[in-house]
């Protein structure tokens, strides 16, 4: 059975002389090229593992099996078949698989097996002719496979040869120990090129000339014929320098024919190899148009060609390609460095370049970006977001909607009347309470007159005597005693009226139609009352609404501008008011500065709603004031304020 292939192949070091710089075709061109891959070294040791496994046990053949892995499938990795003995057949060399993949399987275990090779299908024969002996392959604990070995059936101490074979696999853990620490020295030392190449191209002091100092190093350390560098202008690559050379002319023909081989890199976002490896041919995946490549290494070569993206966060910022002579090719060892260096040089030259721009290109190249962020493929939601806001906010700044004045009211009766006593007396009785509705002239109250009708009484009878002592002084011609009787009768006489006029007005009386807001006067019954003390408050029907308006919109509010209400405990309706008086003084609301201003309710419009809206009740009224946008009415108070701080 043909060996074959299935551990994880890395990058091949690449061959180093003593100051630890690549070696380039000035040694063996193809010395690198035939370096063997990580993969054909395992291979190679674990055949060498046989053939010493073999020739402990006598054994004529062995098989290396290897487990499933990270960057490798399972199955055979090597097999050995030794000289001496005769070619075995290929039933029992899969006999000899199968034995290896059990032992490999699990925590692993050794295995000592009866094998008949012969030419016959039937292998596991009373009368075995060999013994497969298996013994499990471990690294750092974890069993990666087995090997097994074909022993002759009359090897004597089966278990000293168990022994030797369980000795000889320790030798794999090292193996793999020593690659990995090869490995990483390897990329100590591409790390190490990389940095010595950047310190060198730090030396520029601008982006054209850094390119060029990289150029010559990158044409020294590799051993090219020219390298040159382009970066993207627009929609095209501009080679802006080249190995060699100081003066760049756009029109000469090597640059244009540069231009086209990395335009054509560019356009594929991916490396491209001149001459195209038989491996990548293979894959249609892999293949590359080579166009342009082509035409350059024919019109100035013939030359093996390597153009490298490129890059900055992801984006193609440039393109770079090293050119040698068609003899000495490109070793596959030296590409990772070369990947390497690309990922570096594009960040570095493109920072430089960006730090050589003057202030206008600055200002234009951020201009560019914008536009590119904007009409871009990248970050859909935020610009679906974004142009959503910014919709909204033209639909804010141009859509019309109609302008209101906002401000809180109290409902307040437009009449009012307060009912006080007529003079200082009792309280006889009260006939209505708070609530009652009464017309006008509906008896209320009514004060006590008794007192008031015995000195009525009294002033009569006094009236009467008066009358006698004037006539009788008149009768004898006693003018003096007549005009004094007449005086005297006179003030009684006064005195009469103002108590019956006392009398007639102890009835209290509705003066207006309405409702009894206030006075509960039950409790007050036969007291004593003042004439300043209101007894009795009555109402009228109609409301007025009373706008507390802020100075800052008293200047958007005119005699008959008309408008809506809500009132807290109906919510759920609007009635419409029509402003009728405007106080011209302020007057201080809770720290603001308000301006009271009157509104009459539309009793039309307003139907039997009006019934419900009772003196005392608050809300907000909502005044038509013409047109405006929303985006105004938002920034209006912002706008406001900010004239206020910032005049001069």
């Amino acid at each position: 059975m043909t060996a074959h292939e299935t551990s994880q192949a890395g990058p091949t070091p690449p061959a180093r002389g003593s100051s630890g710089a690549v070696q380039h075709a000035h040694g063996d061109p193809g010395a690198a090229a035939a370096a063997p891959t990580r993969g054909e070294e395992l291979r190679g040791f674990l055949q060498s593992l046989l053939r010493l496994q073999c020739q402990l046990t006598s054994g004529e053949a062995g098989v290396a099996y290897l487990r499933p892995g990270s960057g490798r499938s399972g199955g055979t990795a090597a097999t050995f078949h030794s000289e001496s003995g005769s070619e075995l057949p290929a039933a029992a060399l899969e006999s000899l698989e199968k034995v290896a993949a059990r032992a490999g399987e699990g925590e692993g275990s050794p295995i000592v097996e009866p094998v008949t090779v012969s030419g016959a299908r039937d292998l596991y024969a009373a009368g075995h002719t060999h013994l497969a002996m298996a013994v499990p392959l471990r690294a750092d604990g974890r069993v990666e496979g087995a090997t097994a070995v074909l022993a002759p059936r009359e090897l004597r101490d089966q278990d000293a040869a168990m022994l030797r074979l369980g000795l000889t696999v320790s030798r794999f853990e090292s193996f793999l120990w020593r690659q990995s620490a090869l490995h990483e020295a390897e990329q100590k030392v591409i790390v190490k090129e990389t940095l010595e190449l950047l310190d060198r191209a730090q030396q520029g002091e601008t982006a054209q000339s850094m390119s060029s100092l990289m150029c010559d190093e990158l044409r020294r350390r590799f051993g090219c014929t020219r390298v040159s560098i382009g970066l993207v202008a627009g929609d095209r690559v501009r080679v802006i320098a080249v190995s060699g050379s100081e003066d760049l002319d756009p029109h000469a023909p090597a640059i244009e024919a540069l231009e086209g081989a990395m335009e054509e890199t560019a356009l594929q976002d991916a490396e491209v190899l001149l001459p195209a490896p038989e491996a990548d041919e293979a894959q249609p995946a892999q293949r590359r148009v080579i166009h342009e490549h082509t035409r350059l290494s024919e019109a100035y070569g013939p030359s093996a060609i390597v153009s490298l993206p490129l890059r900055i966060k992801g984006d193609l910022i440039g393109v770079m390609v090293l050119e040698r002579h068609q003899t000495d090719l490109f070793p596959s060892a030296v590409l990772p460095l070369l990947r390497l260096v690309a990922e570096f040089v594009g960040p570095a030259v493109y920072t430089r370049r960006l730090a050589d721009r003057r202030v206008l290109s600055v200002a234009r190249d951020d201009l560019l970006d914008v536009g590119a962020a904007i009409v871009g493929p990248r970050h859909t939601a935020k610009k679906l977001v974004g142009a959503l806001l910014i919709g909204a906010l033209l639909l804010a700044a141009l859509v019309p909607i109609p302008a209101r004045v906002s401000a809180p009211i109290e409902l307040r009766a437009a009449t009012a009347r307060a009912i006080v006593p007529p003079f200082a007396g009792y309280l006889d009785r009260s006939l209505v309470r708070p609530g009652d509705e009464v017309s006008a002239g509906d008896l209320l109250a009514v004060m006590a007159t008794e007192q008031l009708e015995l000195s009525l009484s009294e002033i009569d009878a006094r009236i009467e005597t008066l009358s006698a002592r004037h006539d009788n002084a008149m009768a004898r011609g006693e003018r003096a005693a007549s005009r004094q009787a007449q005086a005297e009768l006179d003030e009684a006489a006064a005195s009469q009226r103002l108590i019956r006029q006392r009398i007639e007005a102890s009835e209290l009386r509705a003066p207006i139609a309405g409702v009894v807001s206030q006075g509960d006067l039950e409790r007050l019954s036969g007291a004593p009352v003042d004439a300043t003390q209101v007894l009795l408050e009555v109402v009228g029907n109609s409301t007025l609404a009373i706008l507390e308006v802020s100075e800052g919109d008293i200047d958007r509010v005119k005699l008959g501008q008309r408008g809506f209400i809500t009132v807290r405990g109906a919510p759920d309706r609007r009635v419409p008011v029509e402003v009728v008086r405007i106080n011209p003084v302020a007057q201080l609301r809770d720290t603001r500065s308000v301006f009271l201003v009157e509104a009459a309710i539309d009793r039309d419009a307003a139907g039997g709603f009006e019934a419900l809206l009772r003196p005392g009740m608050t809300g907000s009224v909502r005044l038509k004031a013409g047109w405006s946008t929303a985006l105004w009415e938002l920034s209006r108070p912002l706008t406001d304020a900010a004239r206020i701080r910032l005049w001069w």
